[in-house]
C-alpha cells in the first residue's frame, strides 16, 4: 500500500516535537476516516520511531450502530497487532449544552483513563478551520478564537496531540483510498441539527467558492489570536505580580477596568477549577468592580457565583469552593 510521504512526515514531525519517539502513544479510533488514517501513519511509524502503539474506542451507545462500529474498530486493531482498549461512556441527551458538546465531554473524560504517554486524535486542518469560524461565531475570547492546539495535558502523565493538525481533509481522503483503507461513515455527520455540521456543510462551500484560501485565513486568525491571549496572559502576570502560586493585587485598584478584567481571568485559568462553571465576560466584570476598589487593603472584598468564591485579602486573592 502507497503512502502519501507529505502526510507522513506531518504526523513523524509532530511526533518529534513533543518528544513521542520511544514512548507509549495510544491513538483514539471512531473507525472514520480522520482516526483510520492516523493509525494507520503511526502503524507506519512504529518501528522506525520505536512506538509503543494501543487505541481506545469510545462507545457513546447513541447510535444504533455503535456496536458494529466497536467491532470494525476491534477488527482493525486486530490487522494491526495494535492493542484496543473499548470504553463505554453514557451521554445524556437532554443535559444542558447538546448532545455534541455532552458527547464531546464525555469522550474526553474517557480518554483521562488511558495509560499511555500521549493520546494522538485526529482532527485536521479542516476541522482547525471550522473550530475558529464557529467560535468568531460564538463571540468567544482570545482564548477561544485560538482553536485547538496541536497538544495539552489531559493529566499529569498524559499528553494530547493532534497529529494531523496541518493537514487537510483532502490530503487524508487520498491517503486513504491509495492505502486501501476501510473506515465507517457515521451518519449523524450528515445531520444539519448538529452545530459542526451545519458550518461543515452549508456555510463552508459557500466561503469556500467566494474565499478559496479560507481554511489558510481562518487558522492564520487563529495563530493571532493565540499570541494576543499569551501577550494578555503576561501582561496579567505583571499586573498581579504572580509567582506562580499567589497574586499580589493592589496594584489593580488603580488600573483600567480593562486590565482589572484581563487579570481577574487570567488569574481563574491558572486556578484549578475542576467542574467549576467558567464566568461569562459580564460576570467577570461585575467580579473585577467588587474585588478592585481604591479602600483599606484590611477591608475583606469578595465575590463569586454558585461554586466558588473569590476573596480578597490583605492584597492576597484566594478562591473558596462551595
Amino acid at each position: 500500500m502507497s503512502s502519501n510521504p507529505t502526510i507522513l512526515q506531518a504526523v513523524r514531525d509532530c511526533l518529534l516535537r513533543h518528544g513521542a519517539s520511544g514512548k507509549r502513544i495510544c491513538a483514539g479510533l471512531s473507525g472514520g476516516r480522520d482516526s483510520v488514517v492516523l493509525l494507520d501513519l503511526l502503524h507506519r511509524l512504529r518501528a522506525s520511531m520505536d512506538l509503543q502503539l494501543s487505541a481506545v474506542h469510545v462507545h457513546h451507545g447513541l447510535s444504533a450502530n455503535a456496536d458494529a462500529w466497536a467491532a470494525f474498530c476491534q477488527q482493525y486493531c486486530d490487522r494491526f497487532a495494535v492493542p484496543m482498549q473499548r470504553i463505554n461512556v453514557q451521554v445524556d441527551r437532554n443535559a444542558g449544552g447538546g448532545i455534541e458538546a455532552n458527547a464531546r465531554a464525555a469522550r474526553y473524560a474517557a480518554f483521562q483513563s488511558v495509560d499511555a504517554d500521549f493520546l494522538a486524535v485526529a482532527q485536521h486542518a479542516d476541522d482547525q478551520a471550522e473550530t475558529v469560524l464557529h467560535q468568531l461565531l460564538r463571540g468567544t475570547g482570545w482564548k477561544g478564537l485560538a482553536g485547538m492546539g496541536e497538544q495539552r495535558a489531559l493529566n499529569p502523565g498524559l499528553q494530547l496531540i493532534r497529529p494531523l493538525l496541518t493537514v487537510t481533509r483532502e490530503e487524508i481522503e487520498q491517503h486513504a483510498d491509495a492505502s486501501g483503507l476501510d473506515w465507517i461513515d457515521d451518519e449523524s455527520n450528515d445531520d444539519r441539527a448538529f452545530t459542526r455540521n451545519f458550518i461543515r456543510h452549508e456555510l463552508i462551500p459557500p466561503i469556500a467558492a467566494r474565499f478559496p484560501h479560507y481554511r489558510e485565513s481562518l487558522i492564520r486568525a487563529g495563530r493571532h489570536a493565540a499570541e494576543a491571549d499569551e501577550m494578555l496572559a503576561a501582561l496579567a502576570a505583571i499586573d498581579l505580580q504572580w509567582d506562580g502560586r499567589e497574586a499580589t493585587v493592589d496594584r489593580l485598584d488603580a488600573l483600567p477596568p480593562s486590565r482589572q478584567v484581563n487579570a481577574l481571568y487570567h488569574w481563574l485559568q491558572w486556578q484549578d477549577l475542576g467542574d467549576a462553571v467558567f464566568p461569562s465576560q459580564l460576570q467577570l466584570t461585575e467580579w473585577a468592580q467588587q474585588l478592585f476598589r481604591a479602600t483599606p487593603t484590611d477591608r475583606p472584598h469578595q465575590a463569586g457565583g454558585h461554586d466558588f468564591v473569590i476573596r480578597r485579602r490583605k492584597n492576597r486573592l484566594s478562591l473558596e469552593r462551595k
